[in-house]
């Protein structure tokens, strides 16, 4: 019985902490408790000492079911909801120093981590601050995820243009990575295409579209490099497939309708 009702306020511990917004260090607490009463009971029965495991597995259940009730009356601070609603803010922010006044709080209160880092030096790319985004993009302490090869990729097409070999490398490094990212597949396919390296452009499209059936954008350019190439059918039958999958997306549907245009007139 034990066991099952301290699962039960595992539970509710574990909703209200991840998913309710609830403070994080109570919640923590209460579920370290939980998880340490079910193990002493079951330990301390095995040992023949069922009467200490009791005991301690109710004390984990008490303390347990407080951080609950304490979660539950909204006491505390450093709630997912509050940590979620200062990053925002840092995105949002007017001006540089209020950006950085937002971060400040932020760490005050949880400590340095890669979603704040990453949230200011978004808002200096966004404010043309390249060596300020730089300098947070190399504190972060995971420089593999999929946010840092996206962001330091919009860094490298922002502030040094002409760089072609940083932006394939850092893309490369991230397909490497997460070889299941349909969008980092893309952006090297197109990378590659501005470039004029169609062979290697095509490979990475193709791979970008295997990976997400749904993306217009890999259909697109596959058809625009196929009228690139003089082989107007693939071509048109890129583009009408990627017209079904545009929707709503404006600039692709321009796109693919002036290269439809550019192919009517090539077979009249």
């Amino acid at each position: 019985m034990l066991i099952i009702l301290l699962s039960v306020v595992f539970i509710i511990l574990f909703l209200q902490t991840f998913f309710l917004g609830g403070a994080v260090l109570p919640g923590i607490a209460g579920l370290l408790l939980c998880a340490a009463g079910i193990v002493s009971l079951i330990l301390l029965k095995k040992q023949g000492r069922r009467c200490f495991g009791i005991i301690s597995a109710s004390a984990g259940l008490i303390l347990s079911v407080v951080c609950c009730i304490f979660i539950t009356s909204g006491a505390g601070t450093g709630t997912l909801q509050q940590k979620e609603t200062l990053l925002k803010k840092i995105v949002s922010a007017k001006t540089v120093q209020t950006a950085e006044e937002k971060y400040n709080a932020y760490i005050e209160t949880y400590g340095e981590d890669d979603s704040s880092a990453l949230c200011l030096a978004k808002y200096y790319m966004k404010a043309d601050e390249a060596d300020k985004s730089r300098s947070m993009l190399f504190k972060l302490k995971n420089k593999t995820s999929i946010d840092y090869y996206r962001t330091m990729t919009e860094w490298y097409n922002k502030f040094d243009k002409g760089n072609f070999s940083y932006v394939v490398s850092t893309l490369l490094d991230a397909v490497a990575e997460h070889p299941s990212w349909a969008k980092g597949h893309l952006m090297l396919g197109l990378s590659y295409y501005e470039n004029g390296d169609n062979t290697s452009a095509i490979y990475y499209l193709k791979k970008a579209q295997l990976l997400d059936p749904s993306d217009g954008y890999s259909l697109c350019y596959l058809g625009v490099i196929s009228y690139d190439r003089g082989s107007y059918k693939a071509a048109q039958e890129y583009l009408k497939r990627a017209g079904k999958a545009a929707k709503k997306d404006k600039y692709l549907t321009e796109l693919i309708e002036t290269y439809q245009e550019c192919i009517a007139r090539e077979a009249a």
